[in-house]
Order: C-alpha cells, then structure tokens, then sequence
C-alpha cells in the first residue's frame, strides 16, 4: 500500500468513526426527546403518560431483531433506514392532530433509536479492535451530548419559536448524518452467508448472558437516577424544584466526563479494574450522598455516582466485543435488550423505596454497583479468549 492510499483509508475510517459518533448523539436525542416534548403537546397526563411508552417500545422491539441483521447485511443500510425515519417523524409530528397518528410517530422514531444503538456499538466494537473499550467509552460520551441537547434546545427555543419549528430543527441532525451515511464505504459483514440459527448460537454462551445481568443492573441504576436524582434532593435537602435539578445536570454531566476520563483509564487499568472501580466509586457516591441532608453535599455525592456509572455500560461491551469480534451485532443487540429491561424496573423500583423514605432511593445505585462488582469477578476469567 503507497503512502498515499494508506492516508487516504486513515482518512475514510476518521470520517466513518466520526459518523457513528454522529448517529450516537441522534439517538441521544431521541431518547430523551419525549420528555422534553409532552409539556408542550395538548393530552391528557394519562395519554401523556402512555405516548411516553412507545418510543421505548419501538427503541426494545429493534434491539432485539436488529443484532443478526446488522451481522448478516452490515450496518449501512440499518443506519440509513433509521436515521431516515427519525428524520421523517420529527418532522411530520407537528402536523399530527390525533393521539393514533402521534403515537405511531412517536414508535417509529423509536424503531429509528433501537437500530441506531445497537448498530454503532457494534460498527465502533468492529472498527476499533486495539482498544474498543476506549472507543466505546467515547461513542458514549456522544450519547451524552445528544442527551443533553433535546432538552436543552426545547427549552432555550420553545420561548421564541413554537415546539413544531423545534422539531424541524431536531430533524436536520439525522438529515446531515443520513447523507454522511450514504456517502461512505462501510466494512462489509463478516457472516453474510452463514445461517442465521448458526449465528444464534453465540447466545449460548454465558459471558453474554453474565454480561446482560452486569448492564441490566447497570441501566436500572442510571434510569433510576435519572429519573430520581432530582426528586431526592428536592425531598431530603428541603431545596426548591430549581435547585434540586441542578443535581441531575451535575450527574449526567459527571456521566459524560467520565466517559472521556474512561478512555485513558482503561489504557492503564484494563477493562476488568475499571469496572471494578467504576462500582467503587459509585458506592463513594452513595456514601457522600446519605451521609447529610445538605444541597452541597447530596449534589456532590450524585456527582460521584455520575462519575462511577459512566465506564461501566461501554466497557462492559468491550469485553464482548474482544470475546466475540464477528458476532457483535447479535450479542450487542440480545444484551442490550436485558438491559432496556433493567432500565425500565430501575424506577419503578426507586418509585416504591421512596414512599418510605426519599433517602431510600439510594439503595438502588448501591445494591446495583455491588452486584455489577459481583458479576464483574465472575465474568473476567471467562472474558479472556479462548
């Protein structure tokens, strides 16, 4: 190869890897998009409620189907379909008027976010093989910032332009990446011709379901805190709504730093200490938190467990991706699918702990990061190749 072809791949794969990282953040800000969306929508709180499930239906229904499909037929299309019908339902949503049509809108962007987050976990775990924690870690990061960018932007623009130009604004995002999308060369599947029962029997192995119990606990902590964290504060500190959400924000943004910070820990530690830090430093934060009533030091204390959660998901699927390199679409997509279902009990459980006492909540991010250490002793002999 001339020096010249081999910048121009070195090229080709900065733009592919920055690409995927573009249709992270998408999905980031589909994710989160829904809440920001209901208090601008005219339905009832039981419709607002139920409007709110099917983004998450449809993001569970592609998790589970996409994985075989992305190792089959590669990842391209996948990214091209989903980023198009996102693009598609944010822009048509303003003009739905019936509950039916809002709904079906709200599932297909969902469908678009399933596919878009399973298919560049995997495409990042295929493109990065020397160091795919490190690279999965940042692909997270990515996922923070697009999380942080729906609400923000429905709340800086919706005071001077109505939620449905918002929208539309929304909708360039996935446009932009769409065409990146399309201009590209994508790796091309490494198990297009073999039968999809063949490639189904990576399921048998118990790394993968060991590692979808890890990340179930996992997302049950973060959802919990998300939807938590702010509620807590408000009820124990004595605090005003204001105030306690300036907890939430310090905990997602300590979960995108620690994203970024995880890139060069896991260099020096491995994949196996950092996730035994990562739960460490959560059970620090829980500590911090409980031990006084204070709006400082519960802020503090979500701060850190922002920080100890933040390795933990794209480390974990480092692993997997060492251990199965040609199959991680199918195990990406079965472990992640546990793990959606993690992360919808994590609140209800925090739900029923805080009726007894807010500081209760707590117990969540704390029997989670023990049982993350837990399965984390038991998963690492088993990680290593065979």
């Amino acid at each position: 190869m001339t020096p010249k072809s081999g910048n121009g791949a070195a090229i080709h794969r900065t733009a592919l890897v920055a690409t995927v990282n573009a249709c992270m953040f998408v999905f980031g800000v589909v994710l989160l998009l829904m809440g920001s969306l209901l208090p601008t929508l005219k339905v009832s709180s039981a419709r607002a409620g139920s409007l709110g499930s099917f983004p998450l239906i449809g993001i569970l229904a592609a998790t589970i189907l996409i994985g075989p499909i992305l190792d089959k037929a590669g990842a391209k299309r996948a990214l091209a379909v989903s980023l198009a019908l996102i693009a598609a339902a944010l822009v048509i949503m303003p003009s739905l008027l019936s509950f039916p049509a809002l709904a079906l809108a709200a599932l297909i962007y969902g469908v678009g976010g399933g596919v878009l987050n399973t298919a560049t976990n995997a495409l990042i775990s295929s493109l990065s093989a020397s160091g795919r924690g490190a690279a999965l870690n940042l692909l997270g990061f990515s996922f923070s910032l697009g999380a942080i960018t729906a609400p923000l932007l429905m709340s800086l623009l919706t005071s001077r332009f109505p939620p449905s130009v918002v929208l539309r604004i929304l909708a360039v995002a996935p446009a932009a990446v769409l065409i990146a999308v399309l201009a590209l060369r994508f790796p091309p599947p490494v198990l297009s011709g073999t039968p999809l029962r063949t490639l189904l029997t990576v399921l048998n192995h118990p790394l993968v379901w060991l590692t979808g119990l890890l990340l179930f606990f996992e997302s049950g902590d973060e959802n919990c805190m998300f939807v938590w964290a702010g509620q807590v504060v408000k009820d124990v500190a004595q605090v005003a709504a204001v105030h306690a959400d300036l907890a939430l924000v310090a905990l997602s943004i300590a979960l995108g730093a620690g994203r970024l910070l995880a890139a060069l820990w896991l260099e020096w530690l491995g994949s196996r200490n950092v996730l035994l830090l990562s739960a460490g430093v959560t059970i620090a934060g829980v500590v911090v938190a409980r031990s006084h009533e204070s709006f400082h030091v519960m802020a503090a204390g979500f701060t850190v467990i922002g920080l100890g959660m933040s390795a933990t998901f794209p480390t974990a699927l480092g692993v997997l991706g060492d251990r199965f390199p040609n199959q991680t679409g199918t195990v990406f997509g079965a472990v992640m699918a546990i793990a959606l279902a993690g992360g919808s009990s994590g609140p209800l459980l925090g739900g029923w702990l805080a009726s007894s006492n807010p500081k209760n909540v707590l117990l969540v991010p704390l029997a989670a990061a023990i049982a993350i250490a837990i399965l984390t002793l038991i998963v690492s002999p088993r990680a290593s190749p065979s």
